[in-house]
């Protein structure tokens, strides 16, 4: 019976262990994975309404419009004041240009005259996600945006940031942070996370931070003590007959 015991406590902790932390856990981060190839895949850059439409930028260019050293950026072929765009800073220290503090621990976002400046997530796989992330002003001199995460049809956040501004030459601004753990998402549901201009485009830079890591489901937990369970079950009842063949 000990020898039991001690295998089955072996087998629950290797096990929770194998739950807890699973090998090869897939983690998809907007930053590290910003793409200079192609405006779509598992995150996507444009513009449009956020949660409403979705247009993917045709153009990359880096430096950005030619403008801005270090700065790679998707833009639509036609932008007004470089905007509207979404950029990531590529030196691997801090950018300090025009108005903007451009840390590489996010993406710059920034929205146009008329529309919102999104990136998008599409899930890769059905499973559970871990999501985490943030927004934060980038403007020393914002002028008020607002940071949205929608899915098609339905807002599910929106803020308006007014600051403080980022203040040169290395520290953002006004940081709202958002996360959710546990959140089912069928392949190929999108969630947007867009910046709209709040009635002036001026001066509207924010930062993004997002990543989805994929998790085991919840239900795996109780489907693990259910089968230890009915192990148990099993158990018992060999011991039983094991006493009355003795008896």
């Amino acid at each position: 019976m000990g020898y039991w015991k001690a295998t089955l406590c072996m087998a629950m902790v290797a096990s929770a262990v194998a739950l807890a932390a699973p090998a090869g856990a897939a983690t998809y981060d907007a930053v590290a994975d910003f793409s200079t190839v192609s405006s779509t895949g598992i995150f996507s850059y444009g513009d449009g309404i956020t949660g409403t439409s979705f247009t993917p930028y045709p153009s990359y260019s880096s430096p950005c419009q030619g403008q801005v050293a270090g700065l790679g950026c998707w833009q639509t072929t036609t932008p007004v004041a470089l905007v509207p765009l979404v950029g990531k800073n590529l030196t691997g220290s801090t950018l300090d240009f025009a108005t903007v503090v451009l840390p590489t621990n996010v993406l710059l976002v920034h929205p146009g005259p008329s529309t919102d400046s999104i990136v998008r997530f599409t899930a890769p796989v059905s499973t559970f996600y871990n999501i985490s992330g943030f927004f934060e002003l980038l403007d020393t001199n914002p002028t008020g945006v607002n940071v949205i995460i929608a899915v098609p049809g339905t807002v599910l956040f929106s803020q308006l940031l007014t600051g403080p501004g980022a203040t040169n030459p290395s520290t953002p601004g006004q940081f709202v942070p958002f996360g959710a753990n546990h959140v089912f998402l069928p392949a190929g549901t999108t969630i947007d996370y867009g910046v709209n201009n709040a009635g002036n485009f001026f001066n509207d830079s924010v930062g993004l931070s997002l990543t989805f890591t994929a998790t085991p489901e919840p239900a795996t937990w109780s489907m693990m003590l259910i089968g230890f369970g009915g192990l148990g079950a099993v158990m018992r009842r060999r011991r039983s007959h094991a006493a009355f063949a003795a008896a």
